[in-house]
């Protein structure tokens, strides 16, 4: 095999992981922007 061919099936492995753990991913960094947001809102002073 030369080196184009591997290339071209570790990018079909790649994009097959992708498509199989996509929402998992972006789900996961949904919650951890919301923690990140809940920390910010409850650490800044509220304005009167």
């Amino acid at each position: 095999m030369n080196r184009k061919e591997v290339l071209q099936i570790g990018k079909n492995v790649a994009d097959r992981w992708w498509v199989r753990n996509q929402s998992t991913i972006l789900a996961q960094q949904n919650i951890e922007r919301r923690k990140l947001w809940e920390q910010k809102k409850l650490t800044t002073p509220a304005s009167n």
